[in-house]
């Protein structure tokens, strides 16, 4: 797109209507037209820029300037952030406010929380110190923002707190979390797509944001075994940006046979749906592994496409594209669904459904258990992907504490663990349900009583699944030798995911336990028969 060269120098009062109808580039790299009714040159952002009803918190003759000032600053921070701004001066305007008025500030410091008060002086001193505008607030009135005393911020600490609903999950929380989704993708009742956040989540404890930039290439197969790569956010220096700076952790091979089946079944519906969007075989590994589907999700979308039809797709033959991945209100979405699924693990602390939509409770966890484990402070912050050990220095200090904790639960610790295995323990094939199936056989241990195979990892994944059919006088203590071995290969590779097993193997210790006790009333029936 060609730039009037007006459009590059400063207005002037004569020429500010021009320069408000040529086109200007955002930070996200895309153009917008500062006179359009509304801003949204980042698609994927959630948050359009309502700049009509934000410029009307002033007098009349200072709203062509904040116009102006709104679309330089949208050179300088994303959408949302100006979207944030202008939100905050148009509920100015509502409750008759004016942000120019140094007699308005404190009311308006106590009509908004900090973030937002926080959010309209930065923007007023974005506007005092832009030369470009003629027209701009004077240093008294930012001084005043300045000096404005703040409201003191009464939020608690959740990761000193041990908030049971925001804080970290304690492990009997996470055992119970870990075996309920994995039932509920066997037996087809979780979105594969959401299986996977969720189980991203619990292992990488990462921000959405991050998890939300993953296409199919950042799973990656190496010498060394299987990789992910992760890319940072929330900074602020030449590595911001989106998907500027990754970083690679090591990857459970079942996660990316996992993924790589899934991105098989991808691949086939983008040629069924899109036959001439791209040449998908070549755009697939930078189609996002969470997509955008809908421009809007309608309350009736139950059978969405699988990616957004807007009309770029090809680009993703060359390279990632922020607007066809998922937005974070699609994932909330997500995890408010998943908390009020059937069965949704229950919480032995508040004894209500377990919350997982609440801010960063897996990145708590993951922090939390790393400090259990005896990590150093620095090998914390490389896993979290933290410039710095303040924050695991938190970890640090509550640790002790929250083993405390599960040490006092530890008889609702007991009563999961003796719900591990939810199966049948059968005494030959002929009595299972399935037992005359050949593609249900699990090995010379069991029969699966599942509708449909599942095809995941058995006989590993199945001991804690309620579909499982023990058979008596199977060698379950081999099993269980195989499942700690495999556990302890985990721990080799990556401490965070080890603790995926536990809950497979208590199921199998049950199991053992089960079979020794009717082996031992069957003898004794037998004995005095």
């Amino acid at each position: 797109m060609n730039i009037p060269v007006s459009a590059l120098q400063a207005p002037t009062q004569d020429t500010l209507d021009a320069w408000l109808s040529a086109p200007r580039l955002a930070k996200c790299g895309k153009f917008f037209t500062p006179s359009e009714p509304m801003w949204w040159p980042d698609r994927a952002s959630n948050w359009a820029v309502n700049w009509q009803a934000a410029i009307v918190c002033v007098a009349s003759e200072w709203q062509r300037w904040l116009h102006a000032a709104l679309a330089y600053r949208m050179a300088d921070v994303s959408q949302a952030t100006i979207s944030g701004v202008a939100s905050v001066l148009s509920r100015s305007a509502e409750a008759g406010f004016n942000p120019l008025n140094e007699d308005h500030l404190t009311e308006l410091r106590e009509r908004f929380n900090t973030g937002e008060f926080a959010t309209l002086a930065s923007f007023m001193e974005f506007w005092h110190t832009c030369e470009s505008v003629r027209q701009r607030p004077w240093q008294s009135l930012i001084d005043a923002y300045k000096g404005l005393p703040r409201k003191k911020c009464v939020q608690k600490d959740v990761i000193l707190s041990l908030d049971p609903e925001q804080g970290p999950f304690t492990q009997a929380e996470q055992d119970a979390l870990h075996q309920w989704a994995h039932e509920q993708f066997c037996h087809a009742k979780l979105d594969p797509e959401q299986y996977l956040y969720l189980r991203l989540l619990m292992i990488y404890g990462q921000r959405s944001v991050q998890l939300r930039m993953l296409v199919f290439d950042d799973f990656i197969k190496t010498d060394e075994g299987y990789k992910i790569r992760l890319f940072w956010a929330k900074q602020r220096d030449d590595d911001a940006g989106w998907r500027a700076k990754a970083e690679t952790f090591s990857l459970d091979e079942d996660l990316y046979n996992t993924v790589q089946a899934y991105k098989a079944i991808i691949l086939a519906r983008l040629w069924q749906e899109y036959p001439s969007g791209a040449d998908w075989d070549k755009a697939i590994k930078h189609v996002p592994l969470f997509r955008r589907k809908l421009q809007e999700v309608g309350v009736g979308s139950f059978n969405p496409p699988v990616l957004i039809g807007l009309p770029n797709q090809k680009a993703l033959e060359d390279a990632p594209k922020p607007e066809f991945h998922v937005r974070a209100s699609g994932v909330r979405f997500w995890l408010y669904r998943i908390e009020r699924m059937a069965d949704f693990p229950i919480s032995h602390r508040t004894h209500q459904p377990l919350k997982i939509s609440r801010g960063h409770r897996f990145r708590h966890t993951l922090g939390t258990d790393l400090s259990n484990a005896g990590l150093d402070e620095w090998s914390m912050a490389n896993a979290l992907m933290h410039k710095d050990t303040r924050t695991a220095r938190k970890y640090r200090a509550v640790s002790v504490e929250l083993m405390n904790l599960i040490d006092a639960k530890m008889s609702d610790h007991l009563a999961i663990v003796v719900g591990a295995f939810t199966g049948t323990i059968v005494t030959d094939r002929a009595s299972a349900k399935n037992g005359n199936l050949v593609d249900r056989q699990i090995e010379d241990l069991a029969v699966c009583g599942a509708d449909a195979a599942c095809h995941l990892d058995a006989p590993f994944t199945c001991y804690g699944c309620g579909k499982f059919q023990p058979l008596l006088e199977a060698d379950h203590a081999a099993a269980l030798e195989r499942l700690e071995r495999r556990r302890a290969q985990a721990i080799a590779m990556d401490k965070t995911t080890g603790v995926l097993w536990d809950r497979a193997i208590l199921a199998c210790r049950k199991v053992i336990l089960d079979c020794r006790d009717m082996r031992q009333v069957i003898q004794s029936e037998g004995c005095g028969a």
